[in-house]
C-alpha cells in the first residue's frame, strides 16, 4: 500500500513549478540566427570612384552616416552586372519618402562578387515588400 505523507502533497505544486523553470526555451532558429544586427559595404555611389559607406541598420539604408531612408519608403529595387573593362554589380534603389512628389533614384556599385551577393541579399531584406524592375517578389512579406 502506498502511503503519501501530506508535506509531499504540498511540495507537489511547488516541485512541478521549479522543474519547468529549468527546461531551457529555444525560439526562433536558434544558433542558425545571424549575429550581426546590422551591415555595412564600402561601395561606390552613383559612379565608380565615388567611394562611400552604406549600411544597412535601425530599419534604415544609410550612407556615409549620414543620409538615410527607411526601408519602407524604398519602392523597388534592380540588380545589373555590367561589363564594359571590367566586371562590376550595379544595385538601383528607388525610394519616395514622405512629402515627397517624384521618387528619388540612387545607385551602389561594387566590383567584389562575394560583397555584391550580400549586398544583394541584405538589401532585399531592406525591401520586404517591394517588387524589382521584373515584377517578382524579392523578399517574403512580414508583419511589422
Amino acid at each position: 500500500m502506498l502511503f503519501i505523507d501530506m508535506r509531499h502533497l504540498l511540495l507537489l505544486p511547488f516541485l512541478v513549478a521549479s522543474s519547468l523553470a529549468v527546461i531551457p526555451v529555444h525560439a526562433g532558429l536558434g544558433e542558425a540566427t545571424s549575429k550581426s544586427k546590422s551591415a555595412s559595404y564600402d561601395a561606390w555611389c552613383g559612379e565608380k570612384g565615388n567611394d562611400c559607406k552604406v549600411s544597412f541598420n535601425n530599419g534604415k539604408i544609410t550612407v556615409n552616416e549620414s543620409d538615410s531612408v527607411d526601408f519602407s519608403d524604398i519602392t523597388y529595387i534592380t540588380r545589373n552586372n555590367e561589363t564594359v573593362w571590367n566586371f562590376k554589380y550595379v544595385f538601383g534603389v528607388e525610394y519616395l519618402e514622405e512629402g515627397m512628389d517624384e521618387p528619388e533614384f540612387a545607385e551602389f556599385i561594387f566590383q567584389d562578387t562575394r560583397t555584391a551577393n550580400r549586398f544583394w541579399r541584405d538589401l532585399k531584406r531592406a525591401c520586404r515588400n517591394c517588387k524589382d524592375r521584373d515584377g517578382i517578389q524579392v523578399d517574403v512579406n512580414i508583419d511589422k
